[in-house]
């Protein structure tokens, strides 16, 4: 009898752990499907994209301003408000540089989507910006927002401002008017910022460096032009990403399974 209690006991034990396992292992399936990331090298994150939501082909979808070679092997999704200073200060400090070293060599293209949040005067900018992109001049108009940026909602994007910024670059103002003055760009800054809730930005400026096989990385705020230079490199080695090994958590498991098992049978032999 005591024979047969303890083979029940040693029974008991080894199921409670086999459903331990199984509950482990529909964890670990499920973090993988629902949290797909990993901590880059530089503290971004690489994420692969979902089937419900496709963070790659959503961020390149449409025709957005796009700098660079159409053949570059990493896009740069920047999210931005013209109005933030820290988007500002990025732009004075890190944007030429960037410029320089990843999209004048080919490596990367830069892609501009809005994410204005500071008022009336952010939407006023980007649409701006989007009228004098129709004459060609999009990342020129970009460049003299950012360099005449002040404090936020102080007056300096308004829309009298606005015209004076096109009139310097010598746009074709009766075109300009009436492009920058039609609403014809509501809905695509409105879906760019859609885009930007849904991909989880949370500040401005929020990069995205998609790279080979729609891997992700995440670069949130102002970072130097050397995180980009290390997050390129990261993407064309490890095209995939480097993501979590679920499957070692059952195994696991099972390995103090199989300890205890053998624990108990030569305790019996004692």
């Amino acid at each position: 009898m005591k024979l047969l209690s303890l083979l029940q006991h040693r029974l008991t034990n080894v199921t409670t752990l086999l459903l331990l396992v199984g509950i482990l292992s529909g964890v670990g399936t499920y973090l993988a499907l629902a949290y797909p990331t990993t901590v880059g090298m530089n503290g971004s994150q690489i994420q692969q994209t979902s089937t419900t939501f496709n963070l790659a082909t959503s961020l390149l979808a449409g025709s957005p301003p796009t700098l660079g070679s159409p053949s570059a092997p990493i896009t740069i999704v920047e999210f931005g408000d013209y109005q933030c200073p820290t988007c500002g200060g990025w732009f004075q400090t890190q944007e030429a540089s960037l410029i320089q070293g990843l999209v004048n060599t080919d490596k990367a293209k830069l892609v501009w989507r809005d994410f204005d949040y500071y008022g009336p005067d952010s939407v006023s900018a980007s649409e701006a910006a989007y009228a004098a992109g129709d004459q060609g001049k999009f990342w020129e108009f970009h460049d003299l927002l950012f360099q005449s940026q002040q404090t936020p909602d102080n007056g300096w994007a308004s829309r009298q401002n606005l015209v004076k910024f096109a009139q310097q670059l010598g746009l074709n103002m009766t075109k300009f008017n009436q492009d920058f003055n039609s609403g014809k760009y509501d809905s695509l800054i409105n879906s760019n910022h859609a885009l930007g809730v849904q991909a989880g930005v949370s500040e401005t400026p929020t990069f995205f460096l998609i790279g080979p096989n729609e891997a992700v990385v995440t670069i949130a705020g102002g970072q130097p032009e050397s995180v980009f230079e290390r997050s390129v490199t990261q993407l064309n080695t490890s095209p995939t990403g480097e993501y979590p090994s679920f499957a070692a958590i059952p195994i696991l498991a099972l390995l103090v399974t199989l300890m205890m098992v053998r624990r108990g049978v030569e305790k019996r032999k004692r």
